[in-house]
């Protein structure tokens, strides 16, 4: 016959076992809970939240930072953190738009200016992180503050309408019963989901960001995988930025502003650990839905914009974390 003693440290073991598992299975699953009651809680809240309509102004009001996360997961999955996509919403939109006002240009040359920019800022922030080794936050704080001065340099803070009518096929045109520009997001979602999870790039690129050492050891080129990420990243921006310039069918010096922490919090609610080498495409879309979710019922439930602000900053902290807390239960293990 056991000991009491050890029955008792048995029992407690268990206990303990079963609280860690219900622990790491609310850490894991959490969001797409989270996701679920919202919709619920609002769906009580007001008969206006589920119809049509506001289910499709939910997802364009989403779909300039779902974009954007794409690229973000991408780089914090290699231990990468890219500040500058808001600046390059910016500049990107502002040369692109500004050839086309000023010097004349087609509205083709005008868009593939703004991609072209995108990907040159890209370029200089994967260079500088994966060449020059220089700290991702700081490269991309620097690049940030130069895409927004120079945004305010072309453009001398003017604003500028009324772009080619081109341009409102992203802002007016379906495909079917879905707007041309959630088309386009779900496109890229898909795109990427395979380039990520169904192919070499993206086991290399989950590989170096869950031990950069032992990547170079088998034989992956790190540089080049963190240079891609970023290029990647700054490819994205650009995308972005032609669907906010369409769908506005303007340019303003101060668009873009505050983008790369709401692509942060999603990302990283959508369980992208900022330590790298985990996450997934579907998580970050649930992360950026839930954030959408939110602004689009505090504006439902008539919140001021200034309360607004608390709640994205909120999110931002829970979404840190609920990284943290994921690293010591679940990933630990």
């Amino acid at each position: 016959m056991k000991p009491a003693v050890e029955i008792t440290s048995a029992r407690t073991t268990k206990k303990g076992t079963d609280a860690r598992r219900i622990i790491q299975f609310g850490l894991q699953y959490g969001i797409y809970i989270l996701f679920l009651a919202l919709v619920v809680a609002m769906s009580f809240a007001t008969s206006t939240f589920l119809t049509w309509s506001n289910i499709v102004n939910v997802l364009l009001q989403t779909s300039v930072i779902a974009v954007i996360a794409i690229g973000m997961t991408l780089v914090i999955i290699t231990q990468g953190i890219d500040v500058s996509v808001g600046g390059i919403v910016a500049i990107a939109s502002a040369v692109g738009v500004g050839l086309m006002k000023l010097a004349g240009a087609p509205w083709w040359l005008g868009m593939l200016a703004i991609l072209a920019v995108g990907v040159l800022f890209g370029l200089v922030n994967g260079v500088s992180v994966a060449y020059l080794k220089m700290p991702a936050f700081l490269v991309t704080l620097a690049t940030m503050g130069i895409g927004r001065g120079l945004t305010l340099a072309f453009s001398g803070g003017r604003s500028w309408f009324n772009l080619p009518p081109q341009f409102a096929v992203l802002r007016q045109g379906y495909v079917g019963p879905i707007p041309a520009s959630i088309a386009v997001v779900a496109v890229l979602y898909v795109l990427s989901h395979v380039l990520l999870s169904h192919t070499t790039f993206g086991r290399r690129v989950y590989a170096v960001g869950g031990n950069p050492e032992a990547a170079v050891v088998s034989g992956i080129n790190v540089k080049r995988i963190i240079l891609s990420v970023f290029v990647l990243s700054g490819l994205f921006s650009g995308v972005a930025s032609v669907l906010l310039t369409a769908r506005l069918n303007a340019f303003w010096a101060s668009m873009g502003t505050g983008f790369e922490f709401s692509a942060i919090a999603a990302v990283v609610i959508g369980g992208t650990s900022l330590s790298g080498g985990v996450g997934n495409l579907g998580g970050t879309l649930i992360g950026v839905l839930i954030i959408g979710v939110i602004n689009n019922s505090l504006n439902l439930l008539g919140v001021s914009a200034f309360w607004q602000d608390v709640a994205r900053g909120c999110i931002i902290f829970i979404a840190v974390m609920l990284d943290s807390l994921q690293t010591q239960f679940v990933r630990r293990d």
